[in-house]
């Protein structure tokens, strides 16, 4: 009868701990669920953004075009240029091939363009110049060298 009693106080104490270890799993699992549908969310809420911007043409750049080692870098400073010729700009650089990336800085004084690109400074500059005549001549280009161009407007 002695055994029977203590067994019995040994199988509720534990059925008790185990019943709150469950608990504590239960717990634990609820919030990694959490955190999966909210990965799951930003997934979706980046996809639909990709699909919005490709309905409007906006192509993404940074995953279309390979990374080599032969990309460079060319910064772009333009001084005395209004947002809307610096945004007309923008849109003519990034349609030349070989152009990979490019940031827009706009400020009164001097904005600037960072254009990451395949070939050198001055290939981006003879590719630029054709198409970007409505926006500055060769008596614009204060000077060039490999990773940097400066435009004056005026």
């Amino acid at each position: 009868m002695n055994k029977i009693v203590l067994m019995s106080f040994a199988l509720i104490t534990l059925s008790i701990s185990t019943a709150k270890a469950q608990s504590f799993l239960d717990k634990i699992d609820n919030a990694i669920n959490k955190v999966d549908k909210a990965s799951n969310t930003a997934d979706r809420a980046s996809n639909t953004g990709g699909k919005v911007g490709s309905l409007f043409g906006k192509k993404n750049k940074k995953n279309t075009a390979k990374a080599t080692e032969d990309n460079n870098k060319t910064v772009i400073k333009i001084s005395g240029i209004d947002l809307t010729s610096l945004k007309k700009l923008d849109g003519i650089i990034s349609g030349i091939n070989g152009v990979i990336d490019t940031g827009m800085k706009y400020n009164a004084a001097v904005s600037t363009l960072t254009v990451m690109h395949t070939g050198s400074s001055e290939k981006l500059l003879e590719a630029i110049q054709p198409k970007a005549k409505s926006i500055f001549t060769d008596k614009n280009i204060e000077s060039f060298d490999e990773g940097s161009i400066e435009i004056k407007m005026k």
